[in-house]
């Protein structure tokens, strides 16, 4: 640049770095005045302080500029440029999929319709034609062996099936640990050799992961702004780490909440989640950190815990159905952990429905008839539900009458009929009641709580204090969550009772 040496190129040359009428500007301006044969008014004379005139010499010289337009036809020939170049361009491209179609509506989706039984499908690829068997478990028999976590392959692949896989997954090299890995039918997406794979090969970068996923589920193929072709996503790594997440994935929250068109539906896998993340050998559980999922305007992201492997597809189905529906809805988490349990045998439980999950909250243990009641525990999380489960038999025998609930989601629960939440959890209940759960005090799984649910409850910060670590039973013990411990703190809750509430009246008296 004649008189201030190299030009500057790449991010230093963003204007803001600039001053107004600064040396180099001015040369820079300069070279435009002698390519095209303008002058620019008062640039010359250094920064203008007055702001009218600042915005006067701003318009004027943006007119100078503009003004070479309308030299020699440069506008003309620009102008028909453009359009001859939109018109190059085909009015309609030819797609795989069906654009008017949105599979996620699919009634084969829907929580009512899911299969019971194992499946075994043979699946035929729509590029390749190729053909094979593809096994599906939604649901186990009671006792098997299997974790919740195991689920989350099964319901990626129902997803897939349905929808002629539209439904991508990235995890770098937690992919299989975290069971996303099967949900993939066709394996690894190539553009050229595979463009029927839903698992995108992704580097160990949560954030970046993340944004990736947003990238893709927030394109639609279809004009209709009220219909969506496209593609859901997951991406997922420990609970610890999802934080990394959230910052691409609450921006995403509000461009959809912006959008005039339907998109797709954001997925985070909070995997390995919890005190249980020990089984592992690690010591990052997970315990405070999947809580920033909370941190949305209500009814914009749906929340599921999930504890027991039967919970996750009829959970997850649920909520599904209602992120294909409705349009607020971009973003769905589960949480899960790695230690696989015993399926639950749900003959036992008050609420035997095997799709009691997609109520978002269902009864475990009622209170036993013509006793006095002792309170409402809300159970959330793997160890903590599981060992609160295996003592039921010691309540009863201690002649604790307590009403045992699972929190599988607090959003889906909201949607339930009133009669229905009432009958779970009447608005009073929640003035009496203890959670017992693998998370922490400082955010709890259903809102409006009493004032000594922080007293009573067993959380994963019961000492609040940092888990320390060691073997899986050495850290939900230390947590407090061990059968002896939730023994003892449901028994105390119990006990108490008369007292709690007295001290809950004599609070509110004294208001008058």
């Amino acid at each position: 640049i004649p008189g201030a040496g190299d030009q500057v190129v790449g991010y230093p040359s963003h204007p803001y770095a600039m001053k107004m009428n600064s040396e180099y500007f001015v040369a820079l301006a300069r070279t435009f005045e002698a390519r095209y044969g303008v002058e620019f008014q008062g640039i010359s004379q250094g920064p203008v302080t007055d702001p009218r005139e600042r915005l006067i010499q701003f318009k004027t010289n943006i007119d100078v500029v503009m003004s070479v337009l309308e030299r020699d036809g440069l506008g003309d020939w620009l102008a028909d440029r453009l359009v001859e170049i939109g018109d190059s361009v085909p009015a309609e491209i030819p797609l795989r999929v069906d654009v008017k179609h949105d599979p996620f509506l699919d009634d084969r989706l829907k929580v009512a319709n899911l299969p019971e039984e194992p499946q075994t499908l043979t699946v035929r690829n729509s590029i390749s034609g190729k053909e094979k068997q593809l096994k599906i478990a939604l649901f186990r028999k009671a006792g098997e062996t299997a974790g919740a976590r195991r689920a989350v392959s099964e319901i990626v692949k129902w997803l897939n099936h349905v929808t002629d896989n539209r439904v991508l997954t990235l995890a770098a090299d937690l992919s299989e640990s975290i069971n996303l890995e099967h949900g993939s039918i066709w394996g690894h997406y190539d553009p050229e050799t595979n463009a029927l794979g839903t698992r995108l090969k992704a580097a160990i970068e949560e954030a970046g992961n993340a944004s990736s996923a947003i990238g893709l589920v927030g394109q639609s193929a279809s004009l209709d702004p009220d219909q969506f072709a496209g593609v859901w996503a997951f991406s997922g790594t420990y609970g610890a780490f999802t934080p990394l997440m959230y910052l691409p994935a609450r921006v995403w929250s509000q461009q959809n909440q912006d959008s005039k068109f339907r998109t797709g539906v954001l997925h985070i896998l909070a995997g390995h989640s919890g005190p249980e993340t020990a089984a592992d050998a690690r010591t990052h559980f997970g315990i405070f950190a999947p809580q920033v999922w909370k941190l949305f305007p209500r009814d914009q992201v749906i929340n599921l815990s999930f504890w027991d492997y039967n919970d996750v597809a009829p959970g997850y189905f649920a909520a599904a159905e209602i992120a294909a529906r409705e349009k607020k809805v971009g973003v769905i988490v589960i949480e899960v952990a790695r230690p696989d349990f015993r399926v639950a045998d749900r003959n036992t439980f008050a609420d035997s429905d095997l799709r009691a999950a997609a109520k978002g909250l269902y009864v475990i243990r009622d209170f036993a008839p013509g006793q006095p009641r002792h309170g409402y525990v809300v159970a959330q999380g793997s160890s903590s539900t599981f060992n609160l489960v295996s003592v039921l038999p010691r309540l009863t025998g201690a002649g604790i009458n307590v009403k045992v609930i699972a929190a599988i989601s607090e959003e889906l629960f909201d949607r339930q009929p009133e009669a229905y939440r009432n009958d779970v959890l009447p608005p009073e209940a929640r003035q009496d009641l203890m959670f017992v759960m693998s998370g922490t005090r400082r955010m709890w799984p259903l809102r409006n709580v009493g004032s000594l649910t922080d007293e009573y409850s067993l959380t994963a910060d019961q000492d609040n204090a940092w888990l320390t670590g060691g073997t899986e039973a050495d850290v939900i013990a230390e947590a407090h969550l061990d059968p002896d411990s939730i023994f003892a703190g449901v028994q105390r809750f119990a006990q108490e009772r008369p007292t709690r509430l007295s001290r809950q009246r004599a609070l509110l008296n004294v208001l008058g």
